[in-house]
């Protein structure tokens, strides 16, 4: 398998949230493409979450949604716009502010 299509390492302790993206994206509205995951469907979600963790939790899931609609809607395209950009680099660059918080 490419490194472009390695999947993102996953912090100790967020794993779930993986499973948790494809679970939340079942929310998606559907008529001439595939919406956004509703914010209330995260909102739901993270229902009695400390702040932090719900904040992070909505930013990952807000990442992976936006380099999963831009593959979908886009093919071609990487998340960034630069092709030579993996979504899993994509994914890093956006998140890397928010670790280790």
């Amino acid at each position: 398998m490419s490194d472009a299509l390695e999947p993102p390492d996953i912090i100790d302790g967020f794993g779930g949230w993986y499973e948790d993206f494809w679970q939340l994206s079942t929310e998606r509205q559907i008529g001439f493409g595939e919406g956004p995951i509703p914010a209330s469907a995260i909102d739901r979600h993270t229902e009695g979450w400390g702040y932090e963790d719900a904040d992070m939790f909505q930013v990952c899931i807000r990442e992976m949604d936006r380099a999963y609609l831009m593959k979908r809607n886009n093919p071609d395209q990487s998340p960034q716009g630069d092709p030579s950009v993996s979504a899993r680099d994509a994914f890093r660059n956006a998140t890397s502010g928010r670790r280790g918080r």
